[in-house]
């Protein structure tokens, strides 16, 4: 009985999505039944609750502050024209289409996304593959296989908010999950080379290069955990595959110099970077507190690089306009997110602080070692339904915790690989599909020319030709993740 009641916000917010409901109200509805629950059912002392939100409390906050300055971010960089200054650079020195595919996929999505999260990176890579003559579907699909780093998507809250839940470091959940991200990428660069091989000259060669590609982006991942910490690795694997490309375009003449603009336009990314690396370095021998947690925070030099941009960018002759002005329409984007993913935050802590999460492990710990491998799909699904890892973590990460201890088994391990599965699965969310096909056909619809173009698809037909694909990818992925942690148990 206590169980169904513990699950209860969970069924909701899967009840409400089904009924196809905003996020906001997903988040506030699970939250309202969370607290009734809590109330009637799970009585806890204040002063336990109290603790509770000074635990939790500034992960909230810091989750919350990344996402607006990420969402700030964005709209500064295209505003001013930075990120079209960074992408057109890389475009022109691609070597060829394929090529630029490849840089798109793995190197210019991964990055976008690492730096400001939301989905950001297809909005880079769409213009980018339409402008290299993908067609709408593959543009759409191969901009969406790119979402391959979303664990360290906006400097990675929602491996912030799994490691708080569960109890861990970041350091090891990040470290844990780079190393489970290996099946996720070398699944994408199968399925991009199942959409681009029969427009390939060399369909073997695509393959190879695909496959590199995403074997060299984990591992820059994996080995910036290990080095710097997990909020800049996203960046700096996404950057050591950029690199690596452009040295190889250089070789072979095609290299395009990138000129001042393009520094200035890099110039906020780069702040962002080394920032962190140094404010991790100066504070790395500090004891806890929350002295550290700012200087190191994601969200604290998002801020600084969103003034950089401001400031520094406004030579690229993009749109003018005030920081003021802009931040409060980062503001009017931010509230639905932020409301969403505040909501699913507190009531993962509030299933850990009043023995609801507890409640439900144990619940599902009595399915058996099997559970070992549902737990990573039930995740996925959470990711689905929220188009956000932060927010599917927020709900099942302290639970994930507690069914693993219950059963004995690695507890680092199920939240890692649920936290991989939750952010895979928001590539095949409805809220980034939409995303995609809506980006995708603008350039279609809007462009004047003397030669007409043709009808885009409709979203019915484009996102029919997509789920397929990557909920395929997704089902043997999440199986094989599953099947690693029972063997792992």
């Amino acid at each position: 009985m206590l169980a169904l009641v513990a699950a209860s916000p969970i069924v909701v917010a899967v009840a409400l999505f089904f009924a196809r409901t905003k996020a906001t109200t997903m988040a506030t509805a699970s939250l309202a039944t969370g607290v009734l629950a809590a109330l009637f059912f799970f009585p806890t002392p204040l002063g336990d609750l109290l603790a509770a939100g000074a635990m939790f409390g500034p992960t909230i906050l810091e989750v919350l502050l990344i996402l607006f300055a990420g969402v700030l971010l964005s709209r500064i960089t295209t505003e001013t024209g930075a990120m079209d200054r960074i992408s057109g650079w890389l475009r022109q020195s691609a070597s060829n289409q394929q090529a630029g595919a490849v840089l798109v996929i793995f190197g210019l999505v991964p990055f976008a996304e690492s730096v400001t999260g939301f989905g950001i990176g297809v909005t880079v890579g769409v213009p980018l593959l339409l402008q290299m003559a993908h067609s709408v579907k593959h543009t759409a699909v191969l901009s969406l296989l790119g979402l391959v780093a979303v664990p360290w998507g906006a400097l990675g809250p929602g491996s912030l908010v799994a490691a708080d839940l569960a109890g861990l470091t970041l350091f090891d959940v990040g470290v844990r999950s780079a190393l489970m991200t290996l099946p996720v990428v070398l699944g994408a660069g199968v399925v991009s080379w199942l959409v681009l091989r029969d427009g390939s000259p060399r369909p073997g060669r695509l393959l190879a290069h695909l496959l590199g590609a995403a074997v060299l982006l984990n591992a820059g991942i994996l080995g910036a955990n290990l080095l710097m910490g997990t909020p800049p690795a996203g960046i700096v694997g996404s950057l050591l595959v950029l690199a690596v490309h452009l040295l190889a375009f250089r070789a072979g003449g095609s290299l395009v110099p990138a000129g001042r603009k393009v520094w200035v336009a890099l110039l906020p990314y780069g702040v962002l970077t080394l920032g962190l690396l140094a404010a991790r370095a100066l504070t790395s021998e500090m004891d806890a507190s929350l002295l550290k947690r700012a200087l190191s925070s994601g969200g604290v030099w998002l801020v600084v690089a969103c003034l950089v941009a401001q400031y520094a960018s406004a030579s690229l002759g993009g749109r003018s306009g005030r920081l003021r002005g802009r931040a409060l329409l980062a503001y009017r984007s931010w509230v639905p997110v932020g409301v969403a993913t505040g909501g699913f935050t507190i009531l993962g802590a509030l299933l850990a602080a009043t023995g609801m999460g507890r409640e439900l492990g144990a619940a599902l710990a009595g399915i058996g070692t099997g559970y070992l491998v549902l737990g990573p799909v039930l995740n996925g699904l959470a990711g689905f339904i929220s188009g956000s890892n932060t927010a599917a973590n927020s709900m099942l990460a302290a639970t994930q915790a507690q069914a693993a201890a219950a059963m004995g088994s690695s507890v680092l391990q199920i939240v890692a690989v649920s936290n991989v599965t939750a952010s895979m699965a928001t590539m095949l969310s409805p809220s980034r599909m939409l995303l995609a096909y809506e980006m995708a056909i603008m350039p279609v619809s809007s462009a004047a020319g003397a030669l007409p173009r043709p009808a885009p698809p409709s979203e019915r037909e484009v996102t029919a030709w997509i789920a397929p694909r990557l909920g395929v990818l997704l089902g043997i992925v999440c199986t094989l993740l599953g099947l690693v942690t029972w063997v792992i148990h």
